[in-house]
């Protein structure tokens, strides 16, 4: 799992942080949780020194809600204070890298 983010650490932590970050957003219980953890920690190995990798509970958190995020788990990738692109389904492999390659402006 990655490390959990809260309300009250998201804007330093992942939004306005130096490094870009990948946020999924999960409600505990989901069966698509794990698909989604077990894709990203791919690319953790592979981006994890450029690309902060954050989780968020849903259910104990009001960001997610104020993001307009309605279907979990969702992936959102930031940089510079702007949300980049979303990933409100199961992305592919080929999806997720091409949104770390445009934080990173490969």
């Amino acid at each position: 799992m990655f490390e959990e983010l809260t309300d009250k650490d998201i804007y330093d932590r992942a939004i306005s942080a130096e490094k870009p970050a990948v946020v999924v957003f999960y409600k505990p219980g989901s069966e698509k949780n794990q698909e989604i953890f077990q894709l990203l920690s791919k690319f953790q190995l592979i981006y994890g020194d450029k690309v902060n990798f954050f989780s968020m509970n849903a259910e104990e958190n009001s960001t997610p809600e104020d993001l307009g995020i309605f279907y979990f788990p969702t992936v959102l990738y930031f940089r510079e204070t702007m949300e980049l692109e979303r990933h409100d389904y199961t992305p592919t492999e080929e999806e997720i890298d091409n949104a770390i390659r445009r934080l990173l402006r490969l």
